[in-house]
């Protein structure tokens, strides 16, 4: 085995080293031995910090999240067969959320995979599955293949890549494309956030599209902007080109925060589902700028309005009738910004739009003696925590109450799994986050089905000493699928229901602070006592779960689509 001066291999030298130079300063994971212990030693001798998570897969979600909160590549050391196996789910959530992530898996080496068997897969086969690219660091050319891993996961647009560490093998540094279609996956060219990732591949085309962009402007009377998380890196020139215009700005769920929700233009979410409906359907142009259709659920796209694709991979396939642009991001803003033409929007209507919706959910916010709505608990939460918190949220059915109503001000101060929509991401988002800012309290909320995946590392918040609230949904169910359930047919409540669990009292045997709650005035309390805390607090609510119908149907159903007067919007 190839040393480095330093006494760490040559292939975990390189790894760390390439990370290093990008930028990285944590690493996640959980080792089982061999080269990955190699690993997590030469990233101790490089000075960077090793997290140990508790799940594979939480240990990805924290340094996809890492990845996003800092631009820099997000790293997690698993160990091979099980253990990459394990992180599938959150290499899946890194490559729909265009994280860039490196996940560090030794193998079975070439070279004795005659003689063993035991926990041997086909870990590239597997990889390539889900992530970007596959790259093998064998025992020659390890620094190419280590920065070629590094390279690749930022590339845009940016991804998982999964790094084989083999020191019988030759190292391979070539990209492995996934067997799914997905051109947003494997496209390879460009730099991450940066004008030439947007830039137009035909300059023939480029006149046309923004002549033609600039021509529907100017014919619209009632244009709609949709943000989606490929603009965040032009935050600053959207606030520009929108401010004072009253032009409605709706946002996907990761693009939050373009716009802050305090200005006149904010016009809440925009999902696919139907609690956009009355803008959009009121709207005669819809201008999307940097939406990813992973983005959107899986519902129809029925608005008359015609829309304007400019995204650095936009894919209008969704969209049906949509028009693809072939022009940067920020082309495409300044001629919005050079638009200077009347629109027949009534004032403040987008914020009109987005308080009519908050008023609908509202109207769900009741709840029997002894338990909270899910409305009162992002109410109260809300109430009491500083306007620069970062917040976790898990999929559920109470995603669809904190989504909406969370008000946001700036752009990754509310983070969800987006594409993937996997239960749990919060805890593990959350710990990142912490890790990233940890003066900051980090508010992470989760039904009790997610907190269920990953309840172990509330222990890892607890030995880092992370200030983090975790705000736990618990109405004994997986709300969100019972919703789903017909009648009869479909598993009953066998399919849905759990049994009763403290996990106030579970949070305590792992370490962390904890209260149970049931009142508006307890939940405040424990979040006070919560943002003083040297450690994590779990606050596990007594939820009500009746209003959880109403809200998806104000959601994704018929009552989202509710007329609202003309002379309004």
């Amino acid at each position: 085995m190839t040393h480095n001066g330093q006494g760490a291999p040559a292939g975990a030298a390189a790894i760390v080293t390439a990370l290093a130079d990008a930028g990285t300063t944590v690493m996640f994971g959980l080792p089982g031995g061999g080269p990955n212990l190699d690993v997590v030693g030469a990233a101790a001798l490089a000075g960077l910090r090793f997290v140990l998570a508790h799940t594979e897969t939480a240990a990805v979600i924290m340094a996809a999240t890492y990845a996003d909160l800092t631009g820099r590549p997000g790293a997690a050391v698993v160990t091979r067969g099980p253990g990459l196996a394990s992180a599938v789910n959150g290499i899946a959530h890194a490559a729909l959320d265009r994280l860039p992530v490196v996940v560090i898996a030794d193998t079975v080496r070439r070279a004795d995979a005659a003689r063993i068997s035991h926990q041997r897969l086909d870990q590239a086969a597997l990889g390539a599955v889900v992530a970007k690219a596959v790259v093998t660091i064998g025992r020659d050319r390890t620094s190419e293949a280590a920065a070629a891993a590094v390279r690749l996961a930022l590339t845009p647009p940016p991804g998982p890549v999964v790094a084989l560490m083999d020191d019988s093998a030759i190292s391979d540094p070539g990209i492995s494309v996934p067997a799914i279609s997905d051109p947003a996956i494997s496209d390879p060219g460009g730099a991450p956030d940066s004008e030439h990732s947007a830039a137009p591949s035909s300059t023939d085309d480029a006149p046309r599209d923004v002549a033609v962009l600039a021509q529907a402007l100017c014919r619209s009377r009632r244009p709609v902007i949709m943000l989606g998380t490929g603009a965040i890196a032009h935050t600053a020139a959207i606030r520009s080109a929108l401010a004072g215009r009253g032009i409605p700005a709706l946002h996907t769920y990761r693009a939050r925060g373009i716009v802050p929700d305090s200005t006149a233009e904010a016009a809440g979410l925009v999902t696919g589902g139907t609690m956009e409906w009355p803008l959009l359907a009121a709207a005669d142009l819809i201008v999307a700028l940097g939406v990813d259709e992973a983005e959107m659920i899986p519902a129809a796209w029925d608005y008359p309005a015609p829309v304007l694709l400019v995204a650095r991979y936009p894919g209008p396939a969704y969209f049906p009738g949509a028009t693809a642009l072939d022009i940067p991001l920020s082309g495409a803003i300044g001629v919005l910004a050079n638009h200077h033409g009347e629109h027949d929007w009534p004032p403040g209507a987008g914020q009109l739009a987005r308080t009519q919706s908050a008023l609908r959910l509202s109207e769900t916010a009741a709840a029997r003696p002894g338990f909270l709505s899910p409305v009162q608990v992002v109410r109260v939460a809300s109430s009491q925590v500083p306007r620069e918190t970062v917040v976790a949220v898990d999929a559920g059915a109470h995603m669809l109450a904190v989504m909406p109503l969370w008000e946001v001000a700036e752009p990754r101060r509310l983070l969800i799994s987006s594409g993937l929509a996997t239960m749990g991401f919060a805890l593990p988002a959350a710990i990142a986050a912490a890790l990233c800012a940890p003066a900051r309290l980090v508010v992470a909320f989760t039904g009790d089905g997610g907190l269920g995946m990953t309840l172990a590392e509330i222990e890892t918040a607890a030995r880092l000493r992370l200030r983090i609230a975790v705000v736990v949904f618990n109405d004994g169910a997986l709300s969100l699928i019972k919703i789903k359930q017909h009648p009869a047919g479909q598993g009953g409540a066998e399919a849905v229901d759990f049994g009763p669990v403290s996990y106030a009292g579970a949070a305590q045997a792992l370490g962390a602070a904890a209260e149970a709650v049931s009142t508006e005035q307890e939940l405040a309390a424990a979040l006070s006592a919560a943002s003083g805390r040297d450690g994590p607090t779990v606050i596990d609510v007594q939820l009500d779960p009746a209003g959880y119908p109403a809200i998806m149907e104000l959601s994704r159903g018929e009552a989202g689509r509710r007329p609202v007067p003309a002379q309004q919007l």
